[in-house]
């Protein structure tokens, strides 16, 4: 059976490729071109799965009638491509994150679409872990009543910017920053988790230190708009083996969690939610958790009177970050509303202008407000 979605992937780095290898395999979507600057790499891939490759994206967009372009370039470097599919009619764009590197190319981006009529998402695939599912579930749902404070970590190695890139390592992290590379998966994964809440006040300091991008490090609270503050902390010079350590934490009306995501050394994988409720709402929590396919170990603490849901990701609860461009793709062919909601242009736009307001609040160190 002929498959529904002509694709084609701008960018054949490191997500680049395996974007292209999931698309190549999946049931609903075929790979039609390939692109990259540098031209060997667009070659390499194309000869291996018999479809056609371009060093310039202008021309493979002229030449190729296309469904679906996923644009995986250099963080800096989404709008040209986004814009140039946005001109040539692709209805449908998925942005590796961040949307863009400034608000000002967001907004370009923003009309072209409207224009156009193009559908754009960006892609943030921790939206589909079972873990942070049931976080946003039990939140919309009211069982931890408002939420108060909190804290998020995300830190990568030193490693990354070192030497992820191979031997363009030094130049990229020259360009980028962890604000970039690492909060904007942050700042999406508390959109979500705090949906329709988004974050309307910042205030940021940074350190320039070790690698030489703009910021090594930055240390932020946010205020969000219905006043719940989160204290969101990055880096990526930190000294461990492991690739990335990140740690959320809640305190609300009726318990709170502690949630090692991706955790760092001897630390253990695993969320833990506390519920200060009547037992018959915990069940009917534990039994909604269950509906969705989230498997959690429930039962009662006397020292903290309160229900207990214990998860880990290896319970079931996993899930294959390369899955999420699949995902993402079968969105732009399904009505109705998912279990996991896309981040969509809009969500997308929101995330670059929080992490611009950090920016700017860590470079004049004073409190910036978002427009509404």
């Amino acid at each position: 059976m002929e498959k529904n979605l002509r694709c084609a992937v701008i960018g054949m780095g490191l997500l680049g490729s395996q974007h292209a290898d999931h698309l190549f395999s999946h049931k609903n979507t075929s790979v039609a071109a390939v692109c990259d600057q540098k031209a060997e790499k667009a070659r390499v891939w194309a000869e291996a799965h018999a479809c056609s490759w371009y060093e310039d994206f202008t021309e493979m967009l002229e030449k190729e009638e296309l469904d679906l372009v996923v644009v995986a370039t250099q963080d800096p470097y989404h709008k040209a491509p986004i814009l140039g599919a946005c001109e040539r009619g692709v209805p449908y764009v998925i942005s590796e994150k961040p949307l863009t590197t400034s608000l000002a190319d967001a907004y370009e981006i923003r009309e072209a679409a409207q224009k156009s009529g193009t559908c754009i998402k960006v892609l943030f695939p921790n939206r589909f872990y079972p873990l942070d599912r049931s976080i946003r579930l039990l939140l919309r749902k009211g069982y931890l009543g408002t939420p108060q404070f909190g804290e998020m970590r995300m830190d990568d190695s030193i490693d990354v910017p070192r030497n992820l890139w191979g031997k363009d390592s030094k130049k990229f992290s020259a360009i980028s920053s962890p604000a970039f590379f690492l909060l904007s998966h942050a700042v999406d994964l508390l959109h979500y988790y705090f949906a329709p809440g988004k974050v309307a006040r910042v205030y940021a300091k940074g350190k320039r230190s070790v690698i030489g991008s703009e910021f090594d490090f930055l240390d932020c609270l946010l205020t969000f708009d219905n006043g719940m503050i989160i204290r969101l902390k990055t880096e990526w010079t930190k000294r461990m083996e492991e690739l990335v350590e990140n740690y959320v934490q809640l305190t609300a009306e009726k318990g709170g969690f502690a949630y090692n995501k991706t955790p760092g050394y001897e630390a253990g994988q695993g969320l833990r939610i506390y519920l200060e409720i009547p037992k018959e709402k915990a069940e009917e929590a534990a039994g909604l958790l269950e509906q969705e396919g989230i498997h959690a170990k429930f039962s009662y603490s006397e020292k903290m009177k309160a229900y207990r849901f214990d998860l880990k990701a290896q319970d079931k609860n996993d899930f294959d970050w390369n899955e999420g461009v699949c995902l993402y793709a079968d969105s732009f062919m399904e009505n109705g509303e998912r279990k996991v909601p896309f981040t969509d242009l809009e969500e997308g736009i929101r995330q670059v202008a929080v992490v611009e307001a950090i920016l700017n609040s860590a470079r004049e160190d004073k409190e910036v407000i978002l427009e509404p």
